[in-house]
């Protein structure tokens, strides 16, 4: 049965947004039934760019768009490249309805290790009902787990991270209320398992997906991507390297060094490097009357 729609045709295009092994592209071809994404279970996967594909047969007017994994605490020339593929390849659309943020729920990480991707998506995205788009999928929520148990810990997933979307919510948009929806998906049962309740789940998140207005792709920016702040640090340092005949040999050693204030607000810097080399000598008498003097 397909997914219904408002519009005979309409397209309905997913972008799936979650960190590395959280099991973005293995939801992916749970969703399109078919295998459209690799998915690699290496600790250091390949990179993979953005890449989107429709579904088949009840799902072929299902388009998703599988991401790199983006960890806050990986940075750099890296990441940005990253984001700028990727927000390239979005533009390239012509909608999106939905942005779906992938979490492992076997492995439950404080919102705070995710903080700044989703900041970021939200800048890009900048629009007023952005979080009316967003919803959250756990995957790995094994068919096998005993009902009574998984209920709890359904309970203890909406209870824990609502809370923390609702403050990330009022901090970005300044949205007071938020409704974000959660689905909960086995995407890689055994043969024999009975997954019938992820596939309900995969249903009704389709449905939700399928109900909202498009996102104007024309409005997605790079918000400054590629025109990070730089500010230039400099320091000097001076030692003393010889002492002869009333005199002190002085050498200053000039250091400069690059902090970058990328988009989502983090801070990095490059090494200290040795921008020149000073020697001076002067009379002794003038190294303690200056140091008489400081005191």
């Amino acid at each position: 049965m397909s997914v219904p729609t408002n519009i005979e045709g309409k397209k309905t295009k997913l972008l799936l947004i979650g960190g590395t092994g959280d099991g973005k592209s293995s939801l992916g071809n749970f969703i399109l039934k078919k295998n459209a994404f690799d998915v690699n279970d290496n600790p250091n996967p390949v990179v993979k760019p953005t890449m989107g594909c429709y579904g088949e047969d009840d799902r072929s007017d299902i388009f998703v768009i599988d991401t790199p994994g983006f960890n806050d605490s990986e940075g750099g020339r890296d990441k940005d490249r990253q984001w700028n593929q990727m927000i390239s390849y979005i533009k390239e659309q012509e909608e999106i309805e939905a942005i779906v943020i992938v979490f492992n729920f076997t492995n439950a990480k404080p919102l705070y290790n995710f903080t700044a991707t989703i900041k970021m998506i939200c800048k890009i995205f900048p629009i007023s009902d952005f979080w009316e788009h967003v919803c959250i999928v756990w995957t790995r929520c094994y068919c096998c787990t005993p009902e009574k148990k998984l209920v709890r810990q359904i309970e203890s997933r909406k209870e824990k991270f609502l809370l923390e979307f609702e403050k990330l919510a009022k901090e970005t948009t300044g949205d007071e209320i938020i409704k974000i929806p959660m689905f909960y998906v086995d995407s890689c049962p055994d043969e024999d398992d009975d997954n019938s309740r992820s596939e309900e789940e995969i249903e009704m998140l389709l449905t939700w997906a399928c109900s909202l207005l498009p996102i104007n792709v024309e409005r997605v920016v790079k918000n400054g991507l590629e025109n990070e702040k730089i500010v230039i640090e400099e320091k000097e340092y001076t030692e003393v390297v010889e002492v002869k005949n009333g005199f002190v040999k002085l050498k200053t050693e000039y250091m400069r060094r690059e902090k970058r204030i990328r988009y989502d607000g983090s801070v990095t810097y490059s090494d200290w490097e040795l921008t020149k080399t000073k020697y001076k000598i002067k009379p002794i008498s003038r190294i303690i009357e200056k140091y008489i003097n400081y005191d």
